[in-house]
């Protein structure tokens, strides 16, 4: 390179640091279920000023039938868009089902319909996040009630997926933030099955010792299996991180960080300087956590989320 003009040497050196530079996090947003969400995602497009790069759907699970016909609605109505996508897949619908007889193989057939289905509908590249907040006690496939069956039913799940001619899947291992019910590192499926380590990261704290924006953030921090948890935990496997859930907001009694421009602001420092795949925002108003951003009701927190992530992740 010594021997190159000036102009070819600068050249070649912005190429080399470019090629290192880690690539920015996609900006994600939930907006809501299939065509719901799809029509609401106008709204958020106007408020933020561009596209989001992906959107966050959730199949639904009264039953298998639900499953397949959600995900069959929700595939079509995303791929208009063109919009990359990550979808929530559940393990196991409400009622009588088990992870047990999951990882037996009886529920194998509607994963590979699933499968087709994705392929199908153009969501070949889908990232597919296998029973998220499975360390929590409030989803029928809640890993505390059978460890050892959650593991061998979630790599199940993957090697049926996998088979799906023409697919490009990648799995998302997602916990919810804390100790929860069970370890999340307990019911870790293994690296060959994992591609991508989430963390559903939202604004609240249970302590009452904790009151504070900054108290907040350090306790989400630091606490067991937080967020330096998670980025350790990834960083040891050589997986990305994502955060395909988070955001700001209230409780209908209360509870949460509501508008707080801090913890913006330092999740997306956060993001900036970790491995990050995505992060999606919480941007909808649930009925047990209102975290959305684009309707105006938190104008703090709001404002903070386009100062730092407009003009990209990082």
């Amino acid at each position: 390179m010594r021997h190159l003009p000036l102009r070819h040497r600068l050249a070649a050196l912005a190429l080399a640091l470019a090629a290192a530079a880690p690539q920015a996090a996609e900006l994600s947003v939930y907006q809501g279920a299939g065509c719901d969400g799809v029509k609401r995602m106008q709204s958020f497009t106007d408020w933020f000023g561009r596209r989001p790069d992906r959107a966050l759907d959730f199949f639904a699970f009264e039953s298998w039938d639900t499953l397949l016909s959600s995900a069959a609605w929700s595939l079509k109505c995303w791929r208009a868009t063109g919009l990359p996508m990550t979808f929530s897949v559940p393990m196991l619908p409400q009622g009588g089902h088990t992870l047990a007889r999951g990882a037996a193989g009886e529920y194998d057939a509607h994963f590979r319909t699933l499968g087709r289905y994705l392929v199908n509908n153009g969501h070949a590249d889908a990232v597919l996040r296998i029973g998220w907040e499975f360390n929590a006690d409030w989803y029928p496939w809640r890993a505390a009630a059978d460890p050892v069956a959650w593991v061998a039913y979630w790599r199940r799940i993957v090697e049926l997926l996998r088979a799906t001619p023409g697919q490009r899947f990648r799995f998302e291992w997602s916990p919810i933030l804390g100790v929860q019910a069970i370890r999340a590192d307990r019911v870790y499926p293994g690296d060959d099955v994992v591609d991508l380590i989430g963390l559903d990261t939202y604004n609240e704290s249970w302590d009452a010792a904790v009151r504070t924006p900054e108290q907040r953030w350090r306790a989400l921090l630091e606490q067991p299996y937080g967020l330096r948890w998670h980025r350790e935990f990834a960083a040891a496997r050589g997986k990305p991180t994502t955060f395909p859930e988070w955001g700001t907001g209230r409780r209908p009694n209360g509870h949460g960080g509501g508008d707080d421009p801090l913890f913006i602001e330092r999740m997306a420092q956060w993001i900036a300087t970790g491995d990050v795949a995505y992060h999606s925002y919480w941007d909808y108003p649930a009925p047990d956590f209102n975290a959305r951003l684009s309707d105006g009701h938190q104008p703090r927190a709001g404002a903070a989320f386009l100062e730092r992530f407009r003009g990209g992740a990082r």
